[in-house]
């Protein structure tokens, strides 16, 4: 067993680095730099992110990742579960679905049948016996009748430049200017992992659902798009939450960091 936290910090002296370039290069906060080299997980917002920024912060020293990461295992204070609320829990889901739409289309039809109706009690009281033309002009209902030189040119409908269904629920990240470590669920951060790792600098990962949560170690790194369209990240220090439902995007900070 060898001390985690002396060895980065005597292979960060050696390269006579301070911890303020350090988060500047790797985009990890000072304070979570302090926590590593003093060994003061409690710091730390989630084990997954602790052997996350382990992995970056040995591997930018020079280090052996995979050294550093499984002396972090064997330690017997490290947890074997862990949990994530990013946006306080269920507010961002769970929301019930509103049923407005439903109601309209139903208030709709009726509208519609009861006007037929008052067309066809008109159309009995004069005269009509149900074989002949109905003597109810459109005029008496107050419809005018339209004249061809009215018609115009439909418009396109906005499903002409609407996202592509297949496209709709689709999150792509790829690192461009430089490694990322990252972790991908569904549903929520207590959902399926579907990518926990570094993404290494040029790679890129597709993602399909209709509710994605993404965590990232260094999101300055990475170029992040939903539905086809390009996110802004509003931090370029992590660890950084991103939430995508349904090509919607909730972003913010890691609550527990």
């Amino acid at each position: 067993m060898f001390e985690i936290g002396n060895t980065l910090r005597e292979a960060r002296v050696r390269r006579n680095l301070t911890l303020q370039q350090v988060e500047e290069d790797i985009k990890i906060r000072v304070k979570y730099v302090q926590a590593m080299e003093n060994e003061d997980w409690d710091v730390m917002p989630g084990v997954t992110y602790v052997k996350g920024f382990l992995r970056t912060y040995s591997t930018y020293l020079g280090l052996d990742p995979d050294v550093i990461i499984g002396e972090f295992r064997s330690r017997p204070m490290v947890p074997s579960t862990e949990h994530h609320e990013p946006f306080g829990g269920s507010s961002v889901i769970g929301k019930p679905r509103s049923h407005r739409g439903r109601n309209t289309v139903v208030i709709v039809a009726v509208v519609c049948l009861v006007v037929l109706a008052a067309i066809y009690a008109l159309g009995m009281l004069n005269g009509g016996d149900g074989n002949d033309e109905p003597t109810t002009k459109p005029g008496a209902l107050g419809i005018g009748s339209p004249s061809p030189s009215a018609t115009k040119t439909p418009k396109p409908t906005a499903s002409a430049t609407a996202v592509p269904a297949w496209q709709k629920n689709l999150v792509e990240v790829s690192a461009d200017d430089g490694d990322c470590w990252m972790e991908v669920r569904r549903n929520n951060g207590t959902g399926v992992v579907l990518f926990s790792g570094t993404l290494k600098q040029g790679d890129k990962k597709k993602f399909k659902g209709k509710d994605v949560w993404i965590s990232l170690g260094a999101p300055a790194n990475v170029t992040l798009k939903a539905a086809g369209k390009r996110v802004k990240l509003k931090s370029d220090v992590g660890p950084w939450t991103v939430e995508v439902i349904e090509g919607r995007v909730v972003q913010g900070p890691d609550t527990q960091g």
